[in-house]
């Protein structure tokens, strides 16, 4: 990995990523990490420099964070693009960030305007989250946005989408062992467990007509579900795809909400890519990824989802017809190869930036 210090780079093609969190946020591994190989290909230059880890428990996270504001102030960047994944800075820091670069770019996958559910509540907690969110897309010269939804959102038009990808060479049909009987699964963060735990009696009544119903949760902790036969396994970084083994139809349920309609579907495009049938809530990007009954399923209530996971548990068939139809939309709208291409493109033409460093 390239340092600060490099200082013969060609002009125009350097790039420095600056994300909320390091590898262990799938955020930046799909949305940052995952392209560097494409980039650096197409002759970027390109360095990433983590934000300061919660080291220390006598220091506070905000502390962290003011400590790790004051580092993307004062330390140089140099490079010709500065790349912000999802980190947001209040207006009294906005402007001197701009200073920063000839060019900033900002990536997003999420609400970023709202505070995440469970993350505090109340008029001045929301204000602060939309008045940094304001700041710090106002400071941008393009935002780039995993959706419709959230460019709707942006206080300007300078924005070009770009989903999240998936590495299709690894998240494919047969990468995992599909497992036997009938077993649901969701993998996740527990800050959307509250989504699935919506889905409790839905399963129940689902676990009546297919004996043995098992629920597979990936998540750094279990949901509260009473009566469901639940196996609960524990994410890692090292188990990041053989988490999915024996899951057999794969669940992203979402309550229709602002911080919901701004999600990403990554969830539902991870299943589709390893063929495994999706069924999700049609809230936000869920209805662009996802054809009802076609590459997978969109109940809009209880009932609904009762009798399509009845379905799928029921019919092989459907399940492989479904499955594959959801692996050819990943295939040819987000894999890795065809989004990393999108994303050189925007970089090679936003002028005037590479243009006047190639000169």
């Amino acid at each position: 990995m390239r340092t600060d210090r490099d200082n013969k780079e060609p002009t125009g093609r350097r790039i420095l990523f600056l994300p909320v969190a390091d590898e262990r946020g799938a955020s930046t591994r799909h949305r940052v990490l995952a392209h560097r190989a494409a980039l650096e290909q197409a002759g970027f230059i390109t360095r990433v420099r983590f934000p300061l880890t919660f080291a220390r428990p006598s220091f506070t996270r905000r502390t962290w964070r003011v400590l790790d504001l004051a580092r993307d102030l004062y330390s140089p960047v140099r490079s010709d693009l500065l790349f912000i994944h999802r980190k947001m800075y209040p207006p009294s820091l906005a402007p001197r960030m701009r200073r920063k670069a000839k060019r900033i770019f900002f990536d997003m996958d999420d609400a970023l305007d709202l505070p995440p559910p469970g993350k505090g509540s109340g008029d001045r907690h929301n204000e602060r989250y939309h008045r940094n969110f304001i700041a710090t897309l106002n400071m941008v010269d393009l935002a780039l946005c995993a959706n419709r939804e959230l460019a709707a959102r942006l206080p300007h038009k300078r924005f070009e989408l770009l989903p999240t990808p998936i590495d299709t060479t690894r998240f494919a049909p047969g990468a995992v062992s599909p497992g036997e009987g009938p077993v649901l699964g969701w993998v996740g963060y527990s800050d959307n467990l509250h989504y699935l735990e919506s889905l409790t009696e839905p399963l129940l009544e689902v676990a009546k007509r297919h004996a043995g119903l098992r629920l597979i949760v990936v998540a750094d902790r279990p949901p509260r579900m009473p009566g469901i036969n639940l196996e609960f396994r524990r994410w890692t970084l090292e188990t990041e795809l053989s988490c999915f083994a024996g899951i057999r139809v794969g669940l992203m349920p979402l309550i229709d909400s602002p911080w919901a309609r701004g999600k990403s579907a990554f969830k539902a495009i991870q299943y589709m890519a390893l063929g495994i049938p999706a069924v999700a809530s049609p809230v936000g990007m869920n209805r662009e990824v996802i054809r009802d009954g076609g590459n997978g399923f969109l109940p809009a209530d209880a009932r609904a989802w009762v009798e399509v996971l009845d379905r799928l548990l029921s019919d092989p068939n459907l399940r492989a017809s479904i499955g594959r139809e959801g692996r050819k939309t990943v295939e040819r709208d987000y894999s890795l190869n065809v989004v990393s291409r999108r994303l050189v493109e925007i970089l090679k033409n936003a002028p005037p930036f590479f243009q006047r460093g190639s000169e």
